[in-house]
């Protein structure tokens, strides 16, 4: 039974808020980016559009004006070596006896404001047109000057800077460049968190991992400092405990080996038979608490473990025994972990399997980064509201699962906990035809300490 994902539903403008502190860097550099870009980009068509009609309608006024001036100015032979002279590609005046037969005024921009910087020459019955030429868009000019005749002048704009592509190229290329400084500045602000994520993962599977180098901003590295004053203080408490139940261990045991002898003084014999089962109960009860204890508090290293293999010899060890278990799996698969714990958290599962359900039967599987391992009997399940209760440590249910049938209640509570160790978990699903799955989920990416 695999659990249907909750919906999403975080409000509309979160979902489209990056989850990684690096996502959040990024988006917020580049809507900065494009903000700045957006600008600049206005002012460019501002200065492509209005700003460049202004320069061009004023440089063809200025020089139109110039030559009316020199023209009415100049004697008769003077004024036509100033019009030849005047002449250029993209500036040519002819002197015409009567205006273009042309409406009065015609034009775009540039020759709306070319008129109104004509006006300083005076009250003149001048026209302006934008006219398409062979050779481009162009603006033609009349305009009667003194001494008789019209001046008729074809301006056109002088070609942009040639290396206006080349600014454009540079420009997108340096906004390439800081996308990609910000991407790695964005890259290296957040990995001393992620090594911080993978540092805490790492220790809530290992007391004995290595502390964490400081590294990153002062913020981070304060959080560094004090997770692994945290680590430390975590580690002493639990090697005080590891001495603690020690000293109790064998304090107990020399206590309940007085009672036993003890024990034996007592002349109603079927008071000494209860009062020796009580004590060997009292004993079992306690080696079983202190190797859990023990368990739970002593680090195995790590080491890669052919889990396939260990699974096949649990298994063939209980049949030798005479359970009723079988394997159906691959033959081989490496995982990552620690062999004496998981051996022992497999057993338990199996042995449980077989005297509770009956027999066991094993299954593994790997698949999307994961390894699955299923232990299914043929018993009488567990209800779905003891489900949780069952990992309590010395819970039993009752029913089938009393002290006669054997066993101290801490099976299921090690497993989870050598499961939960490697990063990984246990739940339990029904089985079809009756029966109780119990379902190992381990993670392959799991972080050698």
């Amino acid at each position: 039974m695999t659990a249907t994902p909750a919906p999403d539903e975080r409000p509309v403008r979160d979902r489209f808020w990056p989850g990684s502190l690096q996502g959040r860097i990024l988006l917020i550099v580049l809507v900065a980016l494009l903000v700045v870009q957006g600008i600049q980009v206005g002012f460019y068509v501002y200065d492509r559009t209005i700003g460049r009609s202004a320069i061009v309608a004023d440089a063809i006024a200025q020089r139109v004006i110039s030559v009316v001036e020199l023209y009415e100015a100049a004697t008769m032979p003077e004024r036509r070596a100033l019009l030849r002279a005047v002449n250029t590609r993209y500036f040519e005046v002819g002197l015409r006896v009567t205006p273009p037969p042309l409406p009065r005024q015609s034009g775009d921009r540039v020759a709306q404001e070319i008129h109104d910087r004509l006006e300083v020459l005076g009250d003149r019955p001048f026209g302006i047109w934008t006219m398409d030429t062979p050779r481009g868009r162009g603006t033609l000019i009349s305009l009667p000057v003194a001494g008789g005749g019209w001046l008729v002048f074809s301006a056109r704009a002088e070609p942009e800077d040639p290396n206006e592509t080349l600014r454009v190229g540079a420009w997108i290329v340096v906004t390439m460049l800081v996308l990609a400084l910000v991407l790695w500045a964005a890259q290296r602000t957040a990995r001393p968190l992620a090594r911080f994520a993978e540092a805490a993962d790492r220790f809530g599977r290992d007391l004995t991992a290595p502390p964490l180098p400081e590294g990153g901003s002062r913020e981070v590295r304060s959080a560094t400092r004090a997770f692994n004053r945290m680590q430390e203080r975590l580690r002493r408490y639990v090697d005080d405990r590891t001495m603690m139940l020690a000293a109790i261990s064998h304090d107990l045991r020399t206590v309940l080996t007085r009672l036993k002898l003890r024990a034996e003084f007592i002349e109603d014999a079927e008071q000494r038979a209860k009062a020796t089962a009580d004590l060997d109960e009292m004993q079992a009860m306690l080696e079983s608490s202190l190797s859990f204890a023990r368990d739970e508090a002593v680090s195995e290293p790590r080491a890669m473990v052919d889990i396939a293999a260990l699974l096949q010899s649990i298994c063939d060890s209980r049949a030798d025994a005479g359970g009723d278990v079988r394997y159906v799996g691959p033959d081989r698969m490496a995982f990552e972990g620690r062999p004496i714990a998981l051996r022992r958290a497999f057993a338990n599962l199996v042995e449980n399997a077989i005297r509770y359900g009956g027999g066991a039967e094993v299954g593994l599987r790997g698949d999307d980064g994961s390894v699955t391992v299923t232990v299914a009997d043929r018993g009488p399940g567990i209800p779905d509201n003891m489900q949780e209760r069952v990992f309590a440590p010395f819970y039993r249910i009752e029913t089938s699962r009393s002290r006669e049938t054997g066993g101290m209640g801490l099976g299921l509570t090690t497993a989870r906990s050598v499961i939960r160790g490697h990063g990984g978990d246990i739940r339990f699903l029904p089985r079809d035809g009756g029966g109780l799955i119990v379902r190992v989920d381990l993670p392959l990416s799991v972080q050698v300490a």
